[in-house]
C-alpha cells in the first residue's frame, strides 16, 4: 500500500517501486513545488482542522450541510460537530445558514438518485515496465460530489466564483473526472458566491441573527448573483462544461511526466529531490500563502497545534 512504517512519514520513500496515488490536487501540489508536495504526499502533514483559513472553512461546511441535504438524510453528517472540529467562526456559520436557507426558500432542484461521493481508481500505463518485467502504471484516485451515468456535478463555494468559470482553471480537476469515466459528456459546476455583507454604520452592532437574515434577505433579491447560472424557470444553477472543452490527452501525458518526476525525487531524496518553489512561498494561490510556509521556515519541524501527520489509510 506504500505506507511508511516511520510514525512521521505518511509514504514509503526507500522503496521507490510502491506506487503513490496521484490526485488533480496532489499534482497541483508538486508543480507548485516539490517540498509542498513531499510534506503533504510523502511525511503526510496536514494543517489541523481548527487552523484552516475562514474560506476553506466555509467550503467544508457547504459541502457536508448539501451532502446531508442531497442525500436525504441518508449521509449521517452531525453539522454541531463539523462546526466544533473546525472550529468555525459564528459570522462564518451564519453566511453558510443564509445560503442553505435561500437555498430551500428558492426551491433549487437537482437530478434524484446522484451518486454522491462517487470514487474514482483509475490507472494510466506508462508503456514500460520495472526490472523484474512488472508494468508501470500511475494510480489516479478521487471523489465525484455527484455522480450520473452521463454527467457529474460539482459543488463549489468561493468569493471568487469567476475561477470556476473558465475551463483553464478546473481543466486539473474536471478533466481527471472525465478521464476516469468515458461515459460522462458533460460536467455542471454548481458554483455559490460566498456572502459577504459589511456590518458599519447602522449595522455595526447587529447580532448574528440579524447578520443572517440580512445576508438571506439580499441572496433572495438576487438570487443569480450567488448561485451562478441560477435559473427561475428550471430553479436550477450551474455552469455546463462539456467533455470536448478539455485536452484530455495532454492531461494523461502531465500525469505521466509528473509521475517519472517523483519517482526520480523518490530516489534522489538524500540529494535535494524535494527543492523548494520559493516564488510560490507567498502566492500558492493569488495573495495566499502556503499552508507549509511555517514548516520550511523551521527546517522540518512542525508545531502540533497546527499541524498533524495523516492517518494511514487504504484507498
Amino acid at each position: 500500500n506504500g505506507f511508511c512504517k516511520k510514525d512521521d512519514h505518511y509514504r514509503c520513500v526507500a522503496d521507490t517501486k510502491r506506487i503513490i496515488p496521484l490526485s488533480y490536487s496532489s499534482i497541483s501540489d508538486f508543480l507548485t513545488c516539490h517540498k509542498l508536495y513531499y510534506y503533504k504526499a510523502i511525511r503526510g502533514v496536514q494543517i489541523n482542522d481548527n487552523m484552516k483559513s475562514s474560506a476553506l472553512k466555509r467550503g467544508t461546511l457547504w459541502d457536508k450541510v448539501l451532502q446531508r441535504r442531497l442525500s436525504d438524510g441518508a449521509i449521517d453528517i452531525d453539522i454541531p460537530s463539523i462546526i466544533n472540529q473546525y472550529e468555525i467562526m459564528p459570522r462564518d456559520v451564519s453566511a453558510v445558514r443564509a445560503v442553505f436557507r435561500a437555498y430551500k426558500e428558492l426551491d433549487i432542484q437537482t437530478e434524484p438518485n446522484g451518486d454522491l461521493q462517487a470514487k474514482i481508481d483509475m490507472t494510466i500505463p506508462l508503456g514500460y515496465t520495472w526490472g523484474n518485467g512488472e508494468p508501470v502504471e500511475v494510480l489516479v484516485t478521487g471523489y465525484y460530489d455527484r455522480k450520473y451515468p452521463t454527467y457529474f456535478a460539482e459543488n463549489k463555494m468561493s468569493g471568487r466564483p469567476n475561477n470556476y468559470e473558465d475551463t483553464y482553471f478546473i481543466q486539473s480537476q474536471v478533466g481527471v473526472y472525465f478521464m476516469a469515466d468515458p461515459n460522462l459528456e458533460y460536467c455542471i459546476m454548481e458554483i455559490v458566491r460566498s456572502p459577504e455583507l459589511k456590518s458599519s454604520g447602522r449595522f455595526k452592532d447587529e447580532t448574528e441573527e440579524a447578520y443572517e437574515e440580512r445576508l438571506f434577505q439580499d441572496i433572495l433579491g438576487r438570487p443569480a448573483y450567488y448561485f451562478i447560472g441560477y435559473d427561475p424557470k428550471t430553479k436550477r444553477y450551474g455552469k455546463k462544461f462539456y467533455r470536448s472543452e478539455f485536452d484530455l490527452e495532454e492531461l494523461k501525458g502531465r500525469f505521466k511526466n509528473v509521475f517519472r518526476e517523483i519517482h526520480d525525487a523518490r530516489v534522489m531524496e538524500s540529494d535535494g529531490g524535494w527543492y523548494r518553489n520559493d516564488k510560490a512561498c507567498n502566492n500558492v494561490l493569488p495573495g495566499i500563502s502556503c499552508d507549509m510556509l511555517p514548516i520550511c521556515r523551521l527546517g522540518g519541524g512542525m508545531a502540533e497545534n497546527n499541524y498533524s501527520i495523516r492517518e494511514k489509510k487504504v484507498w
